[in-house]
């Protein structure tokens, strides 16, 4: 009995094994004087949804600050209500022996993940500076995030169709593919079901059988 509870636990956690996402990536983006570097994030970078980008301040001039803005909403505007806007970051912050912030607002770098709703796509972001609380300069660049694809682009698989007649192979497989989705749900349900069953049975077997060696004994 305890190795059929085993066999339905096991197909009920298959489905759940298969599905596996991709360990997220941190790309450096570099705030230097004359701006960002890398200035743009193109598609060659391999940069994809779930992945983040970390912009590290690294001008040393006197009294610069920066911060970024990322046009999540893709209108072509950078606002506050709609808009990623990062706190304003600085060179060199100052710490105790330690290891402790003697400012806790003081920040040196931020790190900003598209996933969520925030998923594939371009992005427009920009970085502002200021020196001495005013605005000295600003730059424009694009983020271009990618689908989380684990199939390697432009590798064909044993048994891929080339030609005319594709088309229509393409079809039925798709067609095949959500038949098998169905199955797979089908099958889910049942596992289930038989489960509470089991666990049913377990539940009146136990007294059952107590009882029996009750009336052994007497």
């Amino acid at each position: 009995m305890r190795l059929l509870v085993g066999f339905v636990l096991l197909i009920l956690l298959v489905p759940c094994v298969a599905v596996q996402g991709h360990t997220p990536n941190v790309m450096m983006s570099i705030l230097k004087e004359d701006g960002p570097a890398p200035a743009d994030i193109v598609e060659t970078a391999g940069f994809v949804e779930g992945d983040g980008v970390k912009f590290k301040m690294s001008d040393s001039s006197n009294n610069s600050s920066m911060r970024i803005s990322i046009d999540l909403d893709k209108d072509g505007e950078f606002n506050e209500s709609n808009d990623y806007f990062s706190p304003w970051m600085v060179y060199d912050c100052q710490y105790d022996e330690n290891g402790t912030l003697l400012d806790s607002e003081c920040i040196e770098s931020v790190v900003f993940y598209f996933n969520g709703s925030n998923g594939s796509g371009t992005y427009s972001y920009q970085v502002e500076k200021m020196v001495n609380d005013s605005h000295t300069n600003f730059w424009i660049n694009s983020i271009f995030v990618g689908l989380d694809n684990h199939e390697e682009p432009g590798l064909p698989n044993v048994g891929d169709c080339f030609g005319a007649g594709c088309e229509e192979l393409e079809v039925s497989a798709v067609e095949d593919d959500d038949t098998t989705r169905k199955y797979i749900s089908i099958l889910m349900v049942i596992s289930a079901i038989g489960l509470i069953g089991v666990a049913i049975s377990l539940i009146v077997e136990k007294p059952e059988t107590e009882e029996k060696q009750y009336f052994q004994e007497e």
